[in-house]
This record gives C-alpha cells, sequence and structure tokens, in this order.
C-alpha cells in the first residue's frame, strides 16, 4: 500500500478479526459535570498526592457570551458526583490542553489568545490538588501560542504555533522552566504542527500535511537527545473527503498491545470550511494503525473509521482504545492482538455525548476521552465532562 494512497481504507476494506469477548458490551453512564458559560477542551485525570481523584480540563473562549482562559477543576473521588473545587484564570482565548506530570505533584496547561501576547504555558504546583496553584508561565519562545503538550519525567514537550516547532522545555526547577531544545521539519516554511506525544525516549509529531514525524528524544537509535533531537521516520499520507483530499494528521498515540505488537496510532482531523461552531456540522478524517516495529519505516497496516463522523482524540489502555469521535460521541474499540484492515467491527460500544444540559442541544462534539481507574472521563466541547464504564460483554462461549 502506498504511503501516499488517497484511498486507503479501500485498501484496507478487509474487515479485521472481532474478539467474540466484544459482543453485548456497553457504555453506562456513571456521572456528568455540565459545562456551559465556555467550550470544554481537553481533559487530564489523576490520583492526587492527597490520595483523591481529580479531573482538569481546559476551555474555549472564542464563541459569544463564553467565559475565556479558564482551567477546571473537578474532584471525582466519586465520579456519581463530581464536584467544582476551583479553577485557574489567565489572559488566554484557549486553553487547549492540561497535562499532569506522573507523580502528580504538577500540571501544565497551555495559552492561546492572550491580549499581553504572553502566551506559552502555565506550571501549576499540586500540593493541594483541589486548588491548584500558578508558580510559573513560560512564554518567551512560545508568543504565538501553544496548542498541545506532553509531559515526559521533568520534561514539557509543547507544540509551538507560532514556530511550527515542538518546544522542548525543562520542568525540573518548576518555577523556572527554561527551553532547552526544539525541533521543526527542516526547510519547511509552512509547517505546522498540530500534537505531540513521547513514549520511550522517541517523539510522535502530528505534522499536519506533512504526516507523522518520529523523533529521537532520548531512545538513541539516531543518538538523539531532549537538547539535540534527530529525526527518525516519517509516514506521509493523503485521505479523501467529500472529493477533496487532506493531510491533517492531528494526533498519534504509541502503544504496544499484549501481544507485543508496536503501534501508533494516527488521527486526521477535517472540519469543512464553512464549520459554524454554533450549530451541528459533518466531520472527516478517520485513525491509522501505522506498525512501528521498525520506526525508521513506517507503515500503515489497518483504520478505523466511525460512521458519519472523523475523529478528534484518543488513548489506549489494555488493549482498548477510547475514541472521542466529535459528533459520533464515545467510541470503544478492541486493539488486542495483530491489527489487519478495516477495525469497524473491532467496534465493541458507543455513548453519544449530548443531553439537555448541553450548552448546544443535539450537538454531540465529543474531544477528548481518558481512562482512569476502570472508568472514562470524557469531555465533549458543548457539553462538559462525561464519566463512563466500560460494561463488558458475554463471550460466545458463555452466552
Amino acid at each position: 500500500m502506498s504511503p501516499t494512497s488517497v484511498r486507503l481504507l479501500a485498501a484496507l476494506a478487509v474487515l479485521s478479526a472481532a474478539p467474540a469477548a466484544a459482543q453485548g458490551a456497553r457504555f453506562e453512564l456513571v456521572g456528568r459535570a455540565p459545562v456551559t458559560r465556555t467550550r470544554t477542551t481537553d481533559v487530564a485525570v489523576f490520583r492526587g498526592v492527597d490520595g483523591r481523584d481529580y479531573a482538569y480540563h481546559g476551555s474555549f473562549g472564542g464563541c459569544p457570551g463564553c467565559i475565556a482562559g479558564r482551567m477546571y477543576a473537578w474532584d471525582v473521588t466519586d465520579p456519581a458526583h463530581p464536584r467544582l473545587t476551583d479553577s485557574v484564570t489567565v489572559d488566554a482565548t484557549i486553553i487547549n490542553d492540561v497535562a499532569v506530570n506522573a507523580a502528580g505533584t504538577l500540571a501544565v496547561f497551555t495559552r492561546e489568545g492572550a491580549q499581553s501576547r504572553r502566551n506559552g504555558i502555565v506550571v501549576l504546583d499540586l500540593k493541594d490538588p483541589a486548588h491548584p496553584r500558578p508558580v510559573a508561565d513560560y512564554w518567551e519562545t512560545l508568543t504565538g501560542g501553544a496548542h498541545n503538550l506532553w509531559i515526559d519525567g521533568d520534561k514539557a514537550y509543547v507544540v509551538d504555533q507560532g514556530g511550527g516547532d515542538m518546544a522542548i522545555i525543562d520542568l525540573s526547577l518548576p518555577s523556572d522552566p527554561r527551553e532547552i531544545g526544539r525541533w521543526g521539519i527542516p526547510n519547511q516554511p509552512n509547517r505546522f504542527l498540530q500534537d505531540v506525544a513521547v513514549k520511550d525516549g522517541l517523539a510522535y509529531l502530528s505534522y499536519w500535511n506533512d504526516g507523522l514525524l518520529v523523533v529521537d528524544v532520548g531512545n538513541g537509535i539516531q543518538q538523539g537527545t531532549p537538547r539535540r533531537p534527530k529525526l527518525v521516520g516519517q509516514y506521509r499520507y493523503r485521505v479523501e473527503w467529500r472529493g477533496e483530499r487532506y493531510g491533517n494528521t492531528a494526533y498519534a498515540f504509541p502503544y504496544t498491545n499484549a501481544a507485543g505488537k508496536k503501534y501508533v496510532f494516527v488521527g486526521d482531523q477535517i472540519m469543512p470550511r464553512e464549520a459554524n461552531l454554533g450549530q451541528r456540522f459533518a466531520t472527516g478524517g478517520y485513525v491509522h494503525v501505522v506498525d512501528m516495529s521498525d520506526p525508521m519505516s513506517p507503515r500503515e497496516v489497518a483504520a478505523y473509521s466511525v460512521p458519519n463522523s472523523g475523529v478528534h482524540s484518543f488513548w489506549i489502555a489494555n488493549d482498548t482504545m477510547y475514541v472521542a469521535a466529535w459528533t459520533g460521541g464515545v467510541r470503544a474499540v478492541d486493539v488486542s492482538g495483530n491489527l489487519t484492515g478495516e477495525l469497524r467491527n473491532r467496534e465493541i460500544a458507543a455513548i453519544t455525548t449530548s443531553d439537555a444540559q448541553a450548552a448546544i442541544r443535539d450537538f454531540p462534539f465529543a474531544w477528548a476521552a481518558v481512562p482512569h481507574n476502570g472508568l472514562i472521563y470524557a469531555s465533549d466541547f458543548n457539553s462538559g465532562l462525561w464519566i463512563v464504564r466500560l460494561v463488558p460483554g458475554t463471550t460466545a462461549a458463555t452466552q
């Protein structure tokens, strides 16, 4: 299959075998935290240093009457009754992404559209996670805005919207963050970086029309480090939607399943040019499954598409991919074993993320879905936070 194919789904039309355990599974609603005075963006869920569970999410202020520049903190220890404990307000129009370090001691969120042009990132101390406290901001090399980020150890890998680069920020002293490294596609003046994920010393960059870029930031395969990142490989493609061709590589999630298969799941984000965030519209794009057994030569082996909807982002745990599929709500897909072909019949559950409490009725727009402690925490752009449980189905042998 050519990496520049515009008909990848057709090439992958053979259906991947669906596990028997997928039959009869469903999502069960556990709790709701409606958010209507702004639009809800990415969510991070973690166990705080106080032993309680928290969900932090950002906000999008670019809508009539919306509050701008606020990160929300919810206590979700009792997931049936989420409790808003605090919020952090800064000069920004969009807080798109929030990340928490593995120890649960600090969080970082992104800033865009600040009137002062002091965009970039804000670092939060989580000694009291119910009331996160800003201890620093970093904006000097990120004045064009930071859209997404990933925390790995004591480093933040940040999408610099102004420069189209990945900026690497040292957080070892949280009160004094410093840029120590940077990487962008060489000799590409119109590069556009949408997102970044880091695992095992490799950074996976979603570079829109330039596809997936794999960069060594400490793995050693190309002697890369956070201070001197080195290119490893690239997978570039085009998809077709409504008669037009798109790259729109927007999200990547590296995952090795229980069978030892190394993949990167890559998502497109395609919106019509006439899209109006105040009313329902169609979206395009899907999830490409890229074999990473040789990171210098990534190759697509499978795909997952949502009927009548695109895909915004996803998270994978215990061989299950939880997909935030915009108007398609939240979906669960089995990604165990050897993945080939079209994975649609591996979908095991789906739930819509719209109800009477939404800011815009009948317009589900699932933004993120993150598993934590046996539950899935999903943010919906128009309705806030959803907490659901995946109830397993019954295998054919026990029916």
